[in-house]
């Protein structure tokens, strides 16, 4: 159920799963029917280089839950992996990266770049398929925060028994690597960060026994992307796919880890002298601009700033005077352990709605 705040709805979902139209391991409805058990409001979902749960007709409500369906489109050399949603069809497989970019920057169509730093050499079967075009400057998104991958880059020989059987806790956040490449984006343009949870649902065989890693309803109950809407989800399909898609677009989202509690009660927003802004908005100027977090519980809260942290405390509320145009954007963190992070909200800067400058003013 979605959390209202002033005149804000609040929804969290799962992004980025599979089912066995490519490499999952069950079909959108049992996948829905989890996720709407497991709390989800809405679902995303992104299997390779394939349409047909759209085509089939199968968006729509599933126990409460909103499913909607894109697709995750790669390179020829299964690299640059990219989730596309809303877009007519299913690009050629030939594309390359750039083009394929192109292609859904011209069809209006969602882009977010999947995995972008995958780090691993453990298991030779499951290289790295991390995004090696960084020319290319025109995506909707970044996935800050990839379950799978996470556990896969920590996975060790010795430590593979213990991960298996409680996968949750091997979670710690995203790199520095990521943010990093993150803020130095978003200096120049806005680029939603999302967390997704890549689910499949793979079986393992650990000797003589078959472990179901991650299974669906473990992916559920950890990695969440919360969206804030200006209206309640409408009943209406088209109505209701337009706003999960423009609360990315306008980087109005959170992600975080519900392993370490339930983060629907976050918030960060900014006020001037006369206006209050969420997280994706802006304020013209500086002044009389504050920041302001608000955490269910406390926690360890950095402030970033332009990429640099400026704040770093223990509590569960921050109220900080801005001397500095820039992008803003806030972590919790718990144990060493990242449960919440947001994306940006822009003060003293004029946005450019055609993506290709922000200055300071």
């Amino acid at each position: 159920m979605p959390r209202q705040h002033d005149d804000w709805y609040y929804y969290s979902g799962a992004i980025h799963v599979h089912t066995t139209e490519s490499d999952g391991t069950r079909s959108l409805e049992e996948v829905a029917k989890i996720g709407a058990d497991a709390g989800c409001d809405f679902i995303l979902f992104a299997d390779h280089m394939t349409l047909s749960n759209r085509q089939a007709g199968k968006e729509g409500w599933y126990h409460k839950c909103l499913v909607l369906v894109g697709y995750e489109h790669n390179d020829v050399a299964d690299k640059n992996h990219f989730l596309i949603f809303d877009s007519p069809g299913v690009y050629p497989n030939e594309m390359t990266a750039a083009e394929y970019v192109a292609a859904a920057r011209r069809d209006g169509a969602l882009g977010i770049i999947a995995h972008p730093d995958e780090q691993r050499d453990v298991m030779a079967q499951y290289p790295p398929y991390e995004w090696t075009d960084w020319s290319i400057d025109d995506v909707d998104g970044i996935e800050l925060w990839n379950q799978m991958s996470e556990w896969m880059e920590r996975l060790t020989k010795a430590n593979r028994v213990l991960m298996i059987w409680s996968p949750r806790k091997s979670m710690i956040g995203p790199t520095d690597r990521v943010f990093r490449k993150w803020d130095e984006v978003n200096k120049t343009r806005k680029c939603v960060g999302i967390a997704s949870v890549d689910a499949h649902g793979f079986p393992v065989g650990l000797g003589p026994f078959t472990f179901r890693i991650f299974p669906y309803k473990v992916h559920f109950r950890t990695l969440r992307t919360h969206l804030i809407l200006p209206e309640k989800l409408s009943d209406d399909l088209d109505i209701a796919r337009k706003q999960i898609y423009d609360a990315l677009r306008d980087c109005r989202a959170f992600g975080s880890n519900i392993r370490w509690g339930d983060a629907d009660a976050f918030e960060f927003y900014a006020t001037g002298k006369a206006e209050r802004v969420m997280i994706g908005g802006s304020l013209p100027t500086l002044d009389g601009a504050q920041l302001h977090v608000r955490l269910p519980e406390p926690a360890d809260l950095k402030l970033v700033g332009n990429g640099e942290t400026i704040l770093e405390t223990t509590s569960d509320h921050v109220d900080y005077h801005v001397d500095h145009p820039g992008a803003y954007r806030v972590e919790a963190w718990k144990n060493g352990r990242c449960w919440i992070f947001s994306n940006h909200i822009r003060i003293g800067l004029e946005y450019d709605r055609t993506r290709t400058e922000e200055t300071a003013r």
